[in-house]
């Protein structure tokens, strides 16, 4: 019987925030609006996407532009989708995801706020209330759509088996992974596809970058999680590796809004088509990718 197990994430210390961001907690970090409305110096090579205003009214688009903010809710540990960059005493956070959002506040002609949240707190948080969307490569799936509204996909990705390569010769086929343990993120797609489909002790983090950390230390036996991520982390840790095992590729990510608020998802499915017919998004993976490896 596969058994879950649940480690608490600690906590990460940012020293010498001169932004807007408050200590990181267990449910909800640091929020940096900053991030949204101005160019860093490490993402100023970025390309940009002009934008034109939304003709799209309705209930909660007016209650967000008479509002002037927009409040994005993300998981903030998922390079290249989202991650933090701390330079001196600045903490920016970027990647793909946030440029998708700063489109999303520009079409409405509002600012832009993160809420940087444990991923598995973030249709929570949608339906208290707390945020107004989220953006997180989330995976749209039958259950999330019962918590949540989402637009068409914007991107779409394979899956992938993280090892230490000491243990490079241990894994060439699913059957390898029968009785190891197997770290996922907490409440993602690969948490709920593994507890199906691998014979192992699947053991869920709320954070990824603690997830890596517990497989270099030997606790983990392997890591699964999705691509772009897993090249990020082996990229920066030289003594991991991806291997090719026959998994599919997960559905759709997208942007999830509140249940119910129409008028919102026509706005981001307004954006996801515009994105997808200027052909941006590759971009914006392509420079993330390598901004990921410069920054750490």
């Amino acid at each position: 019987m596969k058994k879950k197990l649940y480690l608490l994430s600690t906590v990460l210390i940012l020293m010498g925030i001169l932004t807007a961001c408050g200590n990181k907690t267990a449910n909800n970090k640091a929020a940096n609006s900053e991030t949204a409305n101005n160019k860093t110096e490490n993402n100023s090579t970025i390309e940009s996407m002009e934008v034109t205003p939304t003709e799209i009214t309705g209930e909660n688009v007016d209650r967000i532009k008479e509002k002037g903010t927009i409040v994005l809710g993300t998981a903030a540990e998922y390079p290249p989708y989202e991650w933090h960059v701390i330079d001196g005493g600045k903490d920016d956070i970027v990647g793909v995801d946030i440029e998708i959002a700063k489109v999303v506040a520009e079409k409405l002609g509002v600012k832009l706020e993160i809420k940087d949240m444990q991923f598995d707190g973030l249709l929570a948080a949608l339906k208290a209330d707390e945020i107004d969307f989220v953006i997180a490569g989330m995976v749209i799936t039958e259950e999330r759509k019962e918590a949540a509204d989402f637009s068409e996909p914007y991107f779409e990705q394979g899956q992938d088996i993280v090892i230490r390569k000491e243990d490079a010769d241990k894994y060439k086929s699913l059957d390898d992974l029968k009785g190891k343990k197997i770290g996922t993120q907490l409440a993602s797609t690969q948490q709920f596809y593994a507890e199906e489909n691998f014979d192992s002790e699947i053991v869920s983090i709320p954070d990824n970058n603690n997830m890596i950390m517990e497989l270099k230390n030997g606790t983990l036996d392997a890591v699964f999680i999705t691509n772009y991520p897993a090249q990020q982390f082996t990229n920066r840790n030289e003594e991991l590796m991806i291997v090719e095992l026959d998994i599919p590729n997960e559905d759709g990510s997208g942007i999830a809004v509140k249940k119910g608020n129409s008028d919102l998802v026509e706005v981001m499915n307004e954006v996801v088509k515009e994105m997808k017919e200027k052909n941006i998004i590759e971009s914006w993976f392509d420079s993330y990718m390598k901004l990921s490896e410069e920054s750490n």
